[in-house]
């Protein structure tokens, strides 16, 4: 063989042994960690669970209490399917009109960009609000409609499909005026 054979296999068996490392690193660290987490007391967060019909949700009655339904919205401007869904988010926004009011709900409180999202999609700024510790999402955007006493009433997670939005307007149709 030539001197350039000879460094290209040199060369490929490196990085073939450096690709195998890797991954038997990878795998212990996979199969070790548990053990090790679990004996530290470290334990993975568990996923929120989803909101479900009848159950209350944690907010301030103010959110709700003055409408005969609130649809709390779960969304931010830098989320892309909450982008993607914004002139469904907004038409939704006015078919809320006459049932009930809007209310936006940001984790810690909207920047100028989520400010002027929510405009874009008919929600004032007045119906901004900074989300309670209690509530939680697994995916944005959520909608929670809830009924006067902070009863659910129904939610959705993502606005993408559209049996989802379907569903979303059938909910809003079906609310006494």
């Amino acid at each position: 063989m030539t001197d350039r054979s000879d460094q290209l296999i040199r060369r490929a068996s490196v990085a073939v042994s450096a690709g195998l490392a890797l991954m038997v690193v990878a795998t212990a660290g996979y199969i070790v960690w548990p053990q090790i987490a679990s004996k530290m007391g470290v334990r993975a967060a568990a996923a929120p669970a989803p909101y479900v019909a009848g159950q209350t949700v944690d907010v301030p009655a103010a959110w709700y209490a003055d409408a005969p339904h609130t649809l709390i919205l779960f969304a931010r401007a830098s989320c892309a399917a909450c982008e993607k869904a914004q002139p469904f988010l907004k038409e939704i926004v006015g078919h809320m009109s006459g049932h009930g009011t809007v209310v936006m709900a940001h984790p810690a409180g909207a920047d100028e960009a989520d400010r002027q999202f929510a405009s874009g999609i008919g929600v004032t700024n007045d119906q901004v609000m900074v989300a309670t510790p209690g509530l939680r999402v697994r995916a944005t955007p959520t909608l929670v409609l809830v009924d006067r006493q902070g009863r659910i009433v129904d939610a959705w997670e993502g606005a993408g499909k559209i049996d989802t939005r379907l569903a979303i307007r059938a909910a809003i149709d079906a609310l006494p005026r």
